[in-house]
């Protein structure tokens, strides 16, 4: 019977453990300054550097949405999620490396500020490069001028 409890107790904490972190080496560069109806590009490059990181989100943390400022050109082979808020740009395999290159074109002149963090758009929505204090992110301004 104690036998039985053990492994019992063994099978349930294998259930419990928690998941690997997602983990990666991030980089963004971005279009800061361009006017209305100008070019504007967004670049992200990403290794990999834990396990599978199934439907990488560029997830946007901020009130401005580089989607929502821009009319996207070239999705750089990442498909827009309203919902997440993100970029969904498909799995990303362990020891990986992909450049996400959107470009789109300025909508309206102001000024505006990005915030982007990475995380997995499936259940349960991880993020890369997690903390207790919350994600890694990206961030930078674009100042769009009048045409």
């Amino acid at each position: 019977m104690r036998a039985v409890l053990g492994i019992a107790l063994l099978v349930l904490s294998a259930c419990l453990d928690a998941p690997t972190p997602l983990t990666a080496d991030v980089s963004t560069s971005a279009t800061q300054a361009a006017t209305v109806g100008g070019r504007a590009q967004l670049v992200i490059n990403v290794t990999n550097t834990g396990p599978t990181i199934p439907h990488v989100g560029l997830t946007f943390l901020s009130a401005d949405k580089w989607y929502d400022r821009h009319t996207v050109t070239d999705s750089g082979g990442c498909t827009l999620e309203l919902d997440s808020s993100a970029f969904d740009c498909g799995d990303l395999a362990a020891g990986a490396t992909a450049i996400y290159t959107i470009t789109g074109t300025a909508m309206q002149a102001g000024s505006f500020h990005y915030r982007l963090a990475l995380r997995a758009l499936v259940r349960p929505f991880r993020y890369v490069n997690d903390h207790p204090d919350g994600a890694d992110f990206q961030s930078w301004d674009e100042t769009v001028s009048p045409s």
